[in-house]
Protein backbone atom coordinates (compact mmCIF):
# COMPACT_ATOMS: atom_id res chain seq x y z
CA UNK A 1 0.00 0.00 0.00
CA UNK A 2 2.70 2.58 0.67
CA UNK A 3 5.25 1.67 -2.35
CA UNK A 4 1.30 2.19 -4.03
CA UNK A 5 0.31 5.50 -2.37
CA UNK A 6 4.24 6.56 -3.05
CA UNK A 7 4.06 6.11 -6.71
CA UNK A 8 0.72 7.46 -7.25
CA UNK A 9 -0.33 4.41 -8.50
CA UNK A 10 -4.22 4.06 -9.73
CA UNK A 11 -4.80 0.85 -7.70
CA UNK A 12 -3.10 -2.14 -6.13
CA UNK A 13 -3.95 -5.86 -5.20
CA UNK A 14 -3.31 -7.28 -1.58
CA UNK A 15 -2.65 -10.97 -1.51
CA UNK A 16 -6.64 -10.91 0.64
CA UNK A 17 -7.96 -9.57 -2.35
CA UNK A 18 -6.83 -12.51 -4.69
CA UNK A 19 -6.78 -15.28 -1.94
CA UNK A 20 -9.32 -14.82 0.53
CA UNK A 21 -8.99 -13.26 3.90
CA UNK A 22 -9.11 -16.88 5.55
CA UNK A 23 -5.77 -17.60 4.21
CA UNK A 24 -3.20 -14.25 4.95
CA UNK A 25 0.00 -15.37 5.03
CA UNK A 26 -0.59 -18.76 5.53
CA UNK A 27 -3.36 -19.48 7.92
CA UNK A 28 -1.89 -21.81 10.97
CA UNK A 29 1.75 -20.86 9.82
CA UNK A 30 2.55 -18.58 12.18
CA UNK A 31 5.65 -18.60 15.44
CA UNK A 32 6.39 -17.35 18.48
CA UNK A 33 9.32 -15.18 19.59
CA UNK A 34 8.51 -14.21 23.11
CA UNK A 35 5.64 -12.47 22.68
CA UNK A 36 6.33 -11.45 18.82
CA UNK A 37 4.08 -13.51 16.36
CA UNK A 38 5.65 -14.02 13.10
CA UNK A 39 4.68 -15.72 9.77
CA UNK A 40 6.08 -18.25 7.83
CA UNK A 41 8.19 -16.14 5.63
CA UNK A 42 8.61 -19.37 3.14
CA UNK A 43 4.54 -19.64 3.22
CA UNK A 44 3.99 -15.77 2.44
CA UNK A 45 6.45 -15.97 -0.22
CA UNK A 46 4.95 -18.46 -1.99
CA UNK A 47 1.59 -16.82 -1.47
CA UNK A 48 2.35 -13.40 -2.91
CA UNK A 49 3.50 -15.41 -6.34
CA UNK A 50 0.62 -17.29 -6.38
CA UNK A 51 -1.58 -14.35 -6.35
CA UNK A 52 0.80 -12.23 -8.82
CA UNK A 53 0.25 -15.33 -10.82
CA UNK A 54 -3.35 -15.26 -10.68
CA UNK A 55 -3.73 -11.70 -11.46
CA UNK A 56 -1.75 -12.31 -14.69
CA UNK A 57 -4.06 -15.45 -15.19
CA UNK A 58 -7.01 -13.43 -15.24
CA UNK A 59 -5.60 -10.77 -17.66
CA UNK A 60 -4.57 -13.44 -19.96
CA UNK A 61 -8.36 -14.97 -19.85
CA UNK A 62 -10.01 -11.32 -19.94
CA UNK A 63 -7.70 -9.86 -22.56
CA UNK A 64 -5.98 -7.46 -20.79
CA UNK A 65 -2.42 -8.45 -21.65
CA UNK A 66 -1.59 -5.32 -23.39
CA UNK A 67 1.99 -5.63 -22.47
CA UNK A 68 4.52 -6.33 -24.61
CA UNK A 69 6.13 -8.89 -22.68
CA UNK A 70 3.24 -10.45 -21.48
CA UNK A 71 1.42 -10.33 -25.00
CA UNK A 72 4.44 -12.64 -26.13
CA UNK A 73 4.44 -14.75 -22.86
CA UNK A 74 0.70 -15.66 -24.46
CA UNK A 75 1.38 -15.90 -27.91
CA UNK A 76 4.62 -18.35 -27.69
CA UNK A 77 3.89 -19.86 -24.36
CA UNK A 78 0.52 -19.94 -23.87
CA UNK A 79 -2.10 -19.34 -20.99
CA UNK A 80 -1.11 -19.99 -17.56
CA UNK A 81 -2.94 -22.48 -16.05
CA UNK A 82 -4.10 -22.93 -12.25
CA UNK A 83 -2.30 -26.29 -11.93
CA UNK A 84 0.63 -24.51 -13.57
CA UNK A 85 0.67 -22.28 -10.76
CA UNK A 86 -0.17 -24.61 -7.71
CA UNK A 87 3.21 -26.82 -9.00
CA UNK A 88 5.36 -23.51 -9.53
CA UNK A 89 4.52 -21.89 -6.25
CA UNK A 90 4.90 -25.13 -4.65
CA UNK A 91 8.31 -25.43 -4.79
CA UNK A 92 11.10 -24.13 -2.48
CA UNK A 93 14.36 -22.67 -3.20
CA UNK A 94 17.42 -24.55 -2.43
CA UNK A 95 19.01 -23.67 1.19
CA UNK A 96 15.46 -21.72 2.04
CA UNK A 97 14.83 -23.91 5.20
CA UNK A 98 15.41 -26.95 3.11
CA UNK A 99 15.45 -29.97 5.19
CA UNK A 100 16.58 -33.07 4.33
CA UNK A 101 18.07 -36.70 5.38
CA UNK A 102 21.79 -37.76 5.50
CA UNK A 103 23.62 -40.92 6.33
CA UNK A 104 24.67 -41.25 10.06
CA UNK A 105 28.00 -41.57 9.81
CA UNK A 106 28.29 -43.79 13.00
CA UNK A 107 26.62 -46.15 11.54
CA UNK A 108 22.76 -46.15 13.02
CA UNK A 109 23.37 -47.84 15.69
CA UNK A 110 20.10 -48.11 18.26
CA UNK A 111 17.94 -47.80 14.48
CA UNK A 112 19.30 -44.27 14.24
CA UNK A 113 20.48 -44.06 10.95
CA UNK A 114 20.12 -40.81 9.43
CA UNK A 115 20.68 -37.12 10.50
CA UNK A 116 18.16 -34.33 9.86
CA UNK A 117 19.60 -31.34 8.33
CA UNK A 118 18.51 -28.09 7.40
CA UNK A 119 20.14 -25.60 4.96
CA UNK A 120 18.70 -21.77 5.67
CA UNK A 121 20.15 -18.55 4.04
CA UNK A 122 19.35 -16.52 6.95
CA UNK A 123 21.95 -14.28 7.24
CA UNK A 124 20.35 -10.59 9.04
CA UNK A 125 18.66 -10.36 12.49
CA UNK A 126 15.21 -10.48 11.22
CA UNK A 127 15.83 -13.62 9.16
CA UNK A 128 17.25 -15.34 11.67
CA UNK A 129 14.83 -14.36 14.40
CA UNK A 130 12.52 -16.37 11.61
CA UNK A 131 14.63 -19.30 11.52
CA UNK A 132 14.82 -19.51 15.28
CA UNK A 133 10.97 -19.72 15.67
CA UNK A 134 10.53 -22.22 12.61
CA UNK A 135 12.76 -24.50 14.09
CA UNK A 136 11.09 -24.20 17.60
CA UNK A 137 7.71 -25.06 15.16
CA UNK A 138 8.90 -27.56 13.40
CA UNK A 139 11.02 -29.49 16.16
CA UNK A 140 10.11 -28.81 19.29
CA UNK A 141 12.03 -31.66 21.06
CA UNK A 142 15.31 -31.63 19.84
CA UNK A 143 18.35 -29.79 20.38
CA UNK A 144 19.43 -27.98 17.85
CA UNK A 145 23.30 -28.09 16.56
CA UNK A 146 24.43 -25.03 14.53
CA UNK A 147 27.48 -24.10 11.62
CA UNK A 148 27.19 -20.88 11.21
CA UNK A 149 29.34 -18.02 9.67
CA UNK A 150 28.14 -14.58 8.62
CA UNK A 151 29.12 -11.60 6.09
CA UNK A 152 30.97 -9.41 8.06
CA UNK A 153 28.40 -6.21 7.09
CA UNK A 154 25.90 -8.27 8.81
CA UNK A 155 24.63 -7.64 13.20
CA UNK A 156 27.16 -10.16 14.66
CA UNK A 157 26.25 -9.83 18.16
CA UNK A 158 22.58 -9.52 17.57
CA UNK A 159 22.67 -13.26 14.90
CA UNK A 160 24.59 -14.50 17.45
CA UNK A 161 22.48 -14.04 20.38
CA UNK A 162 19.61 -14.93 18.76
CA UNK A 163 21.30 -18.94 17.58
CA UNK A 164 21.98 -18.86 21.43
CA UNK A 165 18.56 -18.55 22.46
CA UNK A 166 17.76 -21.89 21.19
CA UNK A 167 20.93 -23.39 21.47
CA UNK A 168 21.92 -21.76 24.96
CA UNK A 169 25.09 -24.04 25.61
CA UNK A 170 27.62 -22.43 22.79
CA UNK A 171 29.10 -25.72 22.67
CA UNK A 172 25.86 -26.66 20.12
CA UNK A 173 27.66 -23.84 17.61
CA UNK A 174 30.28 -24.86 15.15
CA UNK A 175 31.29 -21.15 13.56
CA UNK A 176 33.18 -20.73 10.92
CA UNK A 177 34.73 -18.33 8.02
CA UNK A 178 33.17 -18.74 4.67
CA UNK A 179 35.99 -18.40 1.68
CA UNK A 180 34.98 -15.24 0.45
CA UNK A 181 36.63 -11.80 0.78
CA UNK A 182 32.54 -10.54 2.14
CA UNK A 183 32.83 -13.08 4.96
CA UNK A 184 33.43 -12.26 8.94
CA UNK A 185 36.48 -13.15 9.76
CA UNK A 186 36.33 -15.72 12.65
CA UNK A 187 37.78 -13.09 15.27
CA UNK A 188 35.48 -10.52 14.54
CA UNK A 189 32.44 -12.69 15.11
CA UNK A 190 33.83 -13.89 18.89
CA UNK A 191 34.45 -10.44 19.48
CA UNK A 192 30.76 -9.33 18.76
CA UNK A 193 29.38 -12.11 20.82
CA UNK A 194 32.30 -13.31 23.80
CA UNK A 195 30.25 -16.74 24.67
CA UNK A 196 31.15 -18.12 21.18
CA UNK A 197 34.31 -18.55 22.57
CA UNK A 198 33.17 -21.38 24.51
CA UNK A 199 31.77 -22.87 20.73
CA UNK A 200 33.33 -25.32 18.23
CA UNK A 201 35.60 -23.19 15.95
CA UNK A 202 40.00 -23.93 14.73
CA UNK A 203 41.92 -20.77 13.90
CA UNK A 204 43.96 -22.91 11.85
CA UNK A 205 41.15 -25.02 9.96
CA UNK A 206 38.84 -22.35 9.54
CA UNK A 207 36.90 -24.45 6.66
CA UNK A 208 33.35 -25.03 6.39
CA UNK A 209 33.96 -28.28 5.60
CA UNK A 210 35.77 -29.32 8.75
CA UNK A 211 33.05 -27.94 10.95
CA UNK A 212 30.25 -29.58 9.16
CA UNK A 213 31.94 -33.07 9.32
CA UNK A 214 32.58 -32.52 13.24
CA UNK A 215 29.21 -31.39 13.05
CA UNK A 216 27.56 -34.19 12.07
CA UNK A 217 29.64 -36.39 14.10
CA UNK A 218 28.41 -34.72 17.42
CA UNK A 219 24.81 -34.95 15.58
CA UNK A 220 24.46 -38.46 15.11
CA UNK A 221 25.83 -39.11 18.60
CA UNK A 222 23.23 -36.70 20.67
CA UNK A 223 19.97 -37.41 18.12
CA UNK A 224 20.31 -33.42 17.03
CA UNK A 225 18.88 -31.84 14.07
CA UNK A 226 21.82 -29.64 12.53
CA UNK A 227 21.26 -26.64 11.01
CA UNK A 228 24.03 -24.38 8.74
CA UNK A 229 22.67 -20.88 8.05
CA UNK A 230 24.55 -17.36 8.30
CA UNK A 231 25.36 -16.53 4.92
CA UNK A 232 24.87 -17.49 1.52
CA UNK A 233 28.87 -18.05 1.21
CA UNK A 234 28.67 -21.00 3.06
CA UNK A 235 26.12 -23.24 1.22
CA UNK A 236 28.30 -24.69 -1.31
CA UNK A 237 31.21 -25.78 0.25
CA UNK A 238 28.53 -27.10 3.24
CA UNK A 239 26.68 -29.11 0.33
CA UNK A 240 29.57 -30.15 -1.15
CA UNK A 241 30.32 -31.76 2.43
CA UNK A 242 27.57 -33.18 3.06
CA UNK A 243 27.27 -35.00 -0.15
CA UNK A 244 25.93 -33.26 -2.97
CA UNK A 245 27.87 -33.60 -6.18
CA UNK A 246 26.92 -30.37 -7.45
CA UNK A 247 28.72 -28.00 -10.47
CA UNK A 248 30.18 -24.97 -8.52
CA UNK A 249 31.58 -21.56 -9.33
CA UNK A 250 35.96 -21.96 -9.34
CA UNK A 251 37.28 -20.36 -6.40
CA UNK A 252 38.91 -17.41 -8.70
CA UNK A 253 34.89 -16.93 -10.01
CA UNK A 254 33.64 -16.96 -6.20
CA UNK A 255 36.47 -14.60 -4.78
CA UNK A 256 35.78 -11.92 -7.88
CA UNK A 257 32.01 -12.05 -7.19
CA UNK A 258 33.08 -11.24 -3.59
CA UNK A 259 34.64 -7.79 -4.72
CA UNK A 260 31.95 -7.00 -7.13
CA UNK A 261 34.47 -7.44 -10.14
CA UNK A 262 32.54 -8.71 -13.06
CA UNK A 263 34.94 -10.92 -15.41
CA UNK A 264 35.88 -9.69 -19.12
CA UNK A 265 33.96 -11.69 -21.62
CA UNK A 266 33.29 -15.39 -21.51
CA UNK A 267 35.59 -17.33 -19.21
CA UNK A 268 35.83 -21.03 -18.37
CA UNK A 269 37.50 -22.06 -15.11
CA UNK A 270 38.31 -25.12 -13.86
CA UNK A 271 37.60 -27.00 -10.74
CA UNK A 272 38.73 -30.00 -9.92
CA UNK A 273 42.70 -30.28 -9.89
CA UNK A 274 43.28 -32.42 -12.49
CA UNK A 275 41.72 -29.26 -14.82
CA UNK A 276 43.69 -26.44 -13.18
CA UNK A 277 46.81 -28.87 -13.67
CA UNK A 278 45.58 -29.11 -17.77
CA UNK A 279 45.11 -25.59 -17.81
CA UNK A 280 48.48 -24.52 -16.44
CA UNK A 281 50.34 -26.54 -18.63
CA UNK A 282 48.42 -25.27 -21.88
CA UNK A 283 49.18 -21.69 -20.67
CA UNK A 284 52.88 -22.78 -19.73
CA UNK A 285 53.08 -23.93 -23.64
CA UNK A 286 53.79 -27.85 -22.59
Amino acid sequence: RQCAEEKAASGYYTVEDILGIDEVMGAGKKFMVGSKVLHDYDKENARIAKAALLILQRQQQNGETTNDNISFQRRHIGPITTEQIEEGTSHRPPCRFEEFSVKNPQGGEDGNNSITVILDVAHNPPAMEHLVAKLGATHPTKAKRFVVGFSSDKDLAKCSQLLLSIAPDPSNLHVVEASNPRAAKLEAILKAEPRLRDSNFDQKDRSITAQVKYALELTAEKDEVLVVCGSVFLMAEARKALGYDEPRDSDCISEMSGCHIKPQGQENFGNTDVEKAAMKAVSDGK
